[in-house]
């Protein structure tokens, strides 16, 4: 994307970092209109990010460039108020179709993220009523494969915490091992 927008006429970059740290860092200095944002960033959620953006600068808009597509990432991202969501294998046009919706502030989702969501809308509903927002943040996270102590890394949470809020997840879902949460979580249409 960085090499996309370089020389854009549209759009101009003003920065590229590597971590939220550095984004929230750089947001007063730089003050951009529009964060294009993953929602996996070294060292923190990409929604938690764009919380933080927010009140560092409330009239950035936020489009999310992901890859995710589990139900449950995509439910988050609708429930966080950003503008956006666009794939990361998405074509050059639509990328720029996209950026020009969310910068004059009309929302911009893309078919596959509007068409996932709408397939398993009824079972992504169900999952707020069974887990906390952290529950499903750290769900997510196992999913991926990430140990207990990456996922406390990621979040900046403690080790103690993420272990509660995993075993937390594995009651609810019935779970005895990672195995068979994973296997529940799919059952459930929640990934």
């Amino acid at each position: 994307m960085e090499r996309w927008l370089t020389g854009h006429p549209r759009f101009e970059l003003v920065g590229a970092v590597g971590s939220a740290e550095e984004a929230l860092a750089a947001l007063a200095a730089r003050q951009p209109d529009l964060l294009v944002v993953d929602l996996q960033l070294p060292g923190m959620d990409g929604l938690d990010f764009v919380r933080a953006a927010r009140q560092a600068r409330p009239q950035a808009r936020a489009l999310v460039f992901s890859s995710l597509m589990d139900p449950l990432a995509l439910t988050r991202v609708r429930e966080s108020g950003v503008e956006g969501y666009l794939e990361k294998d998405t074509q050059p046009e639509k990328l720029e179709e996209a950026l020009t919706a969310v910068a004059a502030g009309r929302p911009y989702f893309s078919a596959r993220f509007l068409e996932t969501l709408a397939q398993e809308g009824a079972k992504a509903e169900a999952i707020g009523k069974i887990l906390s927002r952290r529950e499903q943040e750290v769900l997510t996270q196992v999913v991926a494969g990430k140990t207990s102590r990456e996922i406390a890394d990621f979040y900046g949470i403690g080790l103690r915490t993420v272990e509660f809020h995993r075993a937390n997840v594995m009651a609810k879902l019935g779970a005895a091992n990672t195995a068979e949460l994973v296997a529940q979580a799919r059952a459930r249409g929640m990934i």
